[in-house]
C-alpha cells in the first residue's frame, strides 16, 4: 500500500499550486476552480517523453507550464491526453500543441467538442435554451473557459497503448457516463490509475451530473473491478485528492448510491397526471439543495429517459413526464 501526502482539496482562492510526485512517473498539480471545487492536472514521464492528462482551463495555462517543466523534467512532451471535452479539461490543448508539438489524443467521439468550442459551450449549458438561456451572465461566466479549436491527432476507439520509454506505458479504456465519451488512463508500471470525471463530486453545490446513469453505473463497477484484478496503487482524479485503492473503491461505493439517490428524487418529483421537465429540475435540485443550472438540467432528463426505459414513467406531452401506472411504484430501495 502506498502512502500519499495530504491533499484535501482547497481550502481557500488562492489555494493550490505547486507540483508533487504521486508515484515514480506520475507528478500532480492542483488548481482550485471554486473554495470547494478543485481542479487536478498531471504528467506522466517515461525515459524518452512524457504526456500531459487533460488541460485544464484556459487560465491554468502557468501552472500546467509548471507542471510540465517538473513533471516532464526535460524531456519532450509528446502526448495530450483526454479524459473527457469539458471546458476544464481542453483549455490549453491548442496552446501546448503548438508549443511543444504533441499530438492531442481523445475519444473518437470527443473530437466534435474538441474541435468546435461553440458547439461544445452550446450543447454543454444551452441544450434546452427555452429553460437556460444564452444570458449575458451565463455566457460571461461560460465563454472565458472556453480556448480556440484544437485537431484529436489521435482518436481512441475502445483501447489504447502510448509508450513514454522505459516500460512507462499509459492504457486507456472507456469510461463514459459523467459524459457520452469519457477515457480512463492507467499508467502500468507504477499502477496509476487517472481517471476524469467518471468519479462524480457530491459535496458540491451544484450537481456534478451525469448524461447516462446506467453508463454511468456500469463504468464505476468495471473500475471497480480494474482496480482490483490489476492491484492499482494510486487513484488520481480530476476533482477529488489521490488516495489508495481501499479509499477509491469506498468512493466509488458513495458515488453509485448517490446516482441511485438522484434516480429516487426524479421518481419522487413524478405526479399522476404530468410534470414538466423544467418542474422536475427545480423540485431535484431543491429537494438535494443544489442550484438548479444546466448540468443538473442535463442529468435530470437522462434519469427521466431511464424511468421511461424501465417502464416507471411515460411521456404524457412535450417534456412532460407521469407516473407509467395508476400510483406511485416502489423504488430500487423500497423494493431490497
Amino acid at each position: 500500500m502506498v502512502s500519499l501526502p495530504p491533499s484535501d482539496g482547497p481550502t481557500g482562492p488562492g489555494a493550490g499550486g505547486g507540483v508533487r510526485a504521486l508515484s515514480t512517473t506520475v507528478h500532480q498539480a492542483l488548481q482550485p476552480i471554486t473554495d470547494v471545487i478543485p481542479l487536478y492536472l498531471h504528467v506522466v514521464r517515461g525515459t524518452e517523453a512524457a504526456a500531459a492528462i487533460d488541460a485544464g482551463l484556459p487560465d491554468s495555462a502557468d501552472l500546467l507550464d509548471e507542471l510540465i517543466r517538473t513533471g516532464a523534467g526535460g524531456l519532450p512532451l509528446r502526448y495530450l491526453c483526454n479524459t473527457h471535452a469539458h471546458h476544464d479539461h481542453i483549455g490549453n490543448l491548442r496552446r501546448l500543441r503548438a508549443r511543444h508539438g504533441a499530438l492531442v489524443v481523445a475519444a473518437e467521439d470527443a473530437r466534435g467538442w474538441i474541435a468546435d468550442p461553440r458547439r461544445n459551450l452550446h450543447e454543454f449549458a444551452l441544450h434546452h435554451p427555452h429553460i437556460i438561456g444564452p444570458t449575458a451572465e451565463l455566457l460571461g461566466e461560460l465563454e472565458p473557459t472556453f480556448d480556440g479549436a484544437a485537431p484529436v491527432d489521435v482518436m481512441v476507439g475502445p483501447t489504447i497503448a502510448l509508450d513514454l520509454g522505459g516500460g512507462v506505458e499509459l492504457e486507456a479504456f472507456r469510461v463514459d457516463g459523467h459524459l457520452h465519451a469519457e477515457l480512463a488512463w492507467f499508467e502500468r508500471s507504477s499502477r496509476t490509475l487517472v481517471l476524469g470525471d467518471v468519479v462524480t463530486a457530491i459535496g458540491w453545490p451544484i450537481f456534478h451530473g451525469h448524461v447516462d446513469p446506467d453508463g454511468l453505473r456500469e463504468s464505476l463497477d468495471r473500475l471497480a473491478t480494474f482496480v482490483r484484478e490489476r492491484e492499482v496503487e494510486v487513484v488520481a482524479m480530476s476533482h477529488h485528492p489521490a488516495r489508495d485503492a481501499a479509499a477509491f473503491l469506498e468512493l466509488v461505493g458513495q458515488v453509485r448510491a448517490d446516482v441511485d439517490r438522484t434516480r429516487e428524487l426524479v421518481l419522487a418529483e413524478l405526479g399522476d397526471t404530468g410534470q414538466d421537465l423544467e418542474s422536475i429540475w427545480r423540485g431535484v435540485c431543491a429537494a438535494a439543495a443544489k442550484d438548479p443550472e444546466f448540468r443538473a438540467l442535463a442529468m435530470v432528463e437522462a434519469h427521466l429517459r431511464e424511468l421511461v426505459r424501465d417502464g416507471v414513467a411515460r411521456v404524457v406531452g412535450p417534456e412532460t413526464y407521469a407516473f407509467a401506472g395508476t400510483s406511485r411504484p416502489v423504488t430500487r430501495d423500497e423494493d431490497k
